[in-house]
Parts: C-alpha cells; sequence; structure tokens
C-alpha cells in the first residue's frame, strides 16, 4: 500500500478549458499556410518551410532540430509539403476563418451532416486539436480567457 503510494507521479496542472470556453474560441488558419481548392471541393494545404523558417526568424526562435546523418545528406529536407483534406475536413477548414466560433461550427456541421450535437462537438475538437499540434491554425481568445490564462501563466512562473 505505502509502496503504491510511493510510485504515484505527481499530476501536473492543466489549466484546461472548460467546454462553455471551448465552444467560444475562434479558429483561424495559420496565413503562412496556402491552399487551394479542387473541383470536388476538397482542399489542399501547402506548407512551405522556407516561409515559416523566415517567419519564425522574424519573431526570433531558432530551429529547433536540424537534420543530421548519413541519410540527411542523401535525401534533403523538403522544401514544401502538401496534406489533402477530405470533404468534411475541408468544410471545417473554411469555416476557420476567425469569424466564426467552434459552436457555430457546431451547429454548421450538424445541419449539413446530420450529426449528433456531442458526436459533432467531440469529432471537431480532436480534428483542431490535431491542426493545432501541426501549426495549420491558432485561437482567437475572448478577452476573459486571455487574461485568466495570462494570470495563470504567470503564477506558474512565480511558483516555479
Amino acid at each position: 500500500m505505502i509502496l503504491g503510494r510511493l510510485r504515484r507521479k505527481k499530476k501536473q496542472k492543466s489549466s484546461g478549458l472548460s467546454r462553455s470556453e471551448f465552444l467560444g474560441l475562434k479558429p483561424i488558419r495559420n496565413p503562412i499556410v496556402e491552399w487551394e481548392k479542387n473541383e470536388k471541393g476538397e482542399i489542399k494545404l501547402v506548407i512551405d518551410f522556407r516561409k515559416i523558417a523566415k517567419e519564425e526568424a522574424k519573431i526570433g526562435r531558432r530551429r529547433t532540430r536540424k537534420p543530421s546523418g548519413f541519410l540527411s545528406k542523401l535525401f534533403p529536407e523538403p522544401v514544401r509539403k502538401r496534406i489533402q483534406l477530405d470533404e468534411i475536413g475541408s468544410v471545417v477548414w473554411e469555416l476557420c476563418d476567425g469569424k466564426r466560433t467552434t459552436k457555430e461550427i457546431i451547429d454548421f456541421l450538424c445541419q449539413k451532416y446530420k450529426l449528433l450535437p456531442r458526436e459533432a462537438e467531440v469529432s471537431l475538437s480532436t480534428y483542431l486539436n490535431s491542426l493545432v499540434k501541426r501549426g495549420l491554425i491558432g485561437f482567437i481568445l475572448p478577452e476573459e480567457l486571455r487574461e485568466r490564462l495570462e494570470k495563470e501563466r504567470m503564477a506558474e512562473k512565480q511558483g516555479s
């Protein structure tokens, strides 16, 4: 029993968003990412790594990992990456314009694809998280949420 308590890891504090806060966020596309729509209505994203490097240099960020080794000499890094979105992903991409909230996008998906609200919310949340992790979109935060998160971040810095 005591051994089990000793092995437990401390849980990290997560300043997660509440459901209502998530529904109020406004997703916005990364302006560096180029995109084009084909005749089927599907969207192809084109990521130019040179543009990203220039933008990171402007804000003083350095590249965290440089390719090294034998294979990097044989196969140079790609300059561009293309990502083909499916029908629903393309619709969501177009709706991520910084004007609509996630709640409005969920309502649109429910209406167009006959989804249950909870089903659409979970799917959209997962999809938007994957886009954020890849740096393809960001969120416009409401002012009160931005202030709360900044206070939490400052308190965290003072505590460490």
